[in-house]
C-alpha cells in the first residue's frame, strides 16, 4: 500500500512538472516523460522499492525524496509526534505495526526519542531574554505509571508577560511535591536563565504558602498579588449556602472597583458586614488584603487580566484537552515531550501578539456597543 501510494504521488507531480498526463499531447508543455527508473526509498521502518518517473529535461525528484538521498523524513516526522503525544516506546512499535505491518527498528526510534528529549531540554534551558513585565506561576497535575499504579506528579509552570505585550510560557517542571523547595529551586532556575526579578512589575499565584514564601526569598521585593478567584473559591467554601451569593457579592465589588481607594472603602464595608458571623474569614482576608489588592498599582487596562491566574489556568486547559485526557504517562520522558509539545506550540501562537492591544480593542467595542 505504501508502495502504491508513493508511486501515485511521483505520477501526480511529474505530471505538474512536465505539463501533460502520460501519453496526453498537448502543447505549451514544460518538458517531456523519458520513462522510469527505480529508486530506493527508506521509510524508517522498511525499505520500499519504487518507479520514480524520468522527465528529459532536468532530473526529476519527488518531493518526499530529497536528491541523494534515501530517507523519507516527513514519516520520521510522522514517528516523531506520536512520540511527542506522550506515547511509549512499545505504544509506537504497536501503532506502526498495526497500520504498515512493519516493527520499526529499536535504533530508529532510539533516534528518535533523544532528537526529541534534545529539543525539550533545549526549550527547558534556553535562555530568557524578554523583559518582563508579569510572572504567572501555577502548577498543574498529572500521572505517571509506575509499576502496576498510577502516581500523581506535579508540573510547576511560569507564564511571562512582557513590556511589549507578548506573553510567553518560560519554563516547566516535575515534581512529586508542591512545595516551597520545589518552587524555590524552578525559581533559582527561571533566575539563572535570565529572568530579570527587578523588572518584574508584578508577580501573580494561587494561595500556596510554599510559592510566596519561595517567591519572596528568590525574587526579592518585587510585589506580589494572590489570585482573586482562589480566594472567592475558598472564601465560598467557608460559608452558609445561604450566604455565598452576598459574600462573593461583596468581595466581588472590592476587586471590581474603580481605583485603589474605592477597593479599600469596599473592602471595609465587607469586613464590617460580615466579621461578627465569619470572624476566621474576615480575618484572613484582611490579613492578605495587600496581596489581593497589589494589581491596583499595574496600568488600569491590565487590572483584569493580573488578578487572576486564569492566564496560566487557560494554558492548563489547552495541555488537558490535548494530552492529559489520554490518562498516565509511560514515563517521565514522555510527559516531557508531551508538555513541551503543547507549550512550545503555544509560544509559537503568542509569538509577536499583543495582548493589550487586543484588550484595548475589545475594551472599546464593548463601550461602543453600549
Amino acid at each position: 500500500m505504501v508502495k502504491v501510494l508513493l508511486e501515485t504521488l511521483a505520477e501526480s507531480e511529474v505530471e505538474q512538472r512536465v505539463g501533460a498526463r502520460l501519453y496526453e499531447r498537448v502543447e505549451g508543455r514544460s518538458d517531456y516523460r523519458n520513462g522510469y527508473r527505480t529508486r530506493v526509498a527508506q521509510l524508517s521502518y522498511q525499505v520500499v522499492e519504487i518507479r520514480i518517473p524520468r522527465s528529459r529535461g532536468q532530473g526529476f525528484v519527488p518531493s518526499f525524496l530529497e536528491p541523494n538521498q534515501r530517507a523519507i523524513s516527513q514519516l520520521e516526522l510522522w514517528m516523531e509526534k506520536a512520540l511527542m503525544s506522550g506515547l511509549s516506546r512499545s505504544e509506537v512499535i504497536r501503532l506502526l505495526e498495526s497500520t504498515t505491518g512493519c516493527r520499526p527498528s529499536e535504533k530508529l526510534l532510539s533516534r528518535v526519542q533523544k532528537e526529541l528529549d534534545r529539543r525539550v531540554k533545549e526549550f527547558r534551558e534556553r535562555l530568557l531574554r524578554g523583559r518582563y513585565q508579569y510572572l504567572f506561576l501555577d502548577a498543574a497535575w498529572a500521572k505517571d505509571i509506575v509499576g502496576l499504579s498510577a502516581t500523581r506528579i506535579c508540573i510547576m509552570t511560569a507564564v511571562g508577560v512582557t513590556y511589549s505585550g507578548e506573553k510567553e510560557i518560560l519554563g516547566f517542571e516535575r515534581t512529586p511535591v508542591e512545595n516551597k523547595d520545589a518552587w524555590r529551586g524552578f525559581l533559582s532556575r527561571l533566575v539563572g536563565r535570565g529572568l530579570n526579578p527587578s523588572e518584574l512589575g508584578l508577580v501573580i499565584f494561587d494561595e500556596h504558602n510554599g510559592l510566596l514564601s519561595a517567591a519572596l526569598e528568590v525574587l526579592g521585593d518585587v510585589p506580589c498579588q494572590l489570585c482573586w478567584a482562589h480566594r472567592c473559591r475558598n472564601v465560598r467554601k467557608s460559608v452558609c449556602t445561604s450566604d455565598r451569593k452576598l459574600v462573593i457579592a461583596g468581595l466581588r465589588e472590592v476587586y471590581q472597583a474603580k481605583s485603589l481607594r474605592a477597593a479599600k472603602e469596599s473592602l471595609r464595608r465587607w469586613c464590617a458586614q460580615w466579621r461578627s458571623k465569619y470572624p476566621n474569614v474576615v480575618a484572613s482576608v484582611e490579613e492578605d488584603s495587600g496581596l489581593l489588592l497589589a494589581f491596583y498599582s499595574c496600568p488600569d487596562l491590565h487590572w483584569e487580566y493580573v488578578r487572576t491566574t486564569n492566564p496560566i489556568e487557560r494554558v492548563f486547559l489547552e495541555l488537558r484537552r490535548q494530552q492529559f485526557g489520554c490518562g498516565a504517562f509511560a514515563n517521565r520522558e514522555a510527559c516531557n515531550r508531551a508538555v513541551y509539545r503543547v507549550f512550545a506550540w503555544l509560544n509559537e501562537l503568542w509569538s509577536g501578539k499583543d495582548i493589550w492591544q487586543t484588550r484595548a480593542r475589545r475594551k472599546k467595542a464593548l463601550t461602543s456597543a453600549v
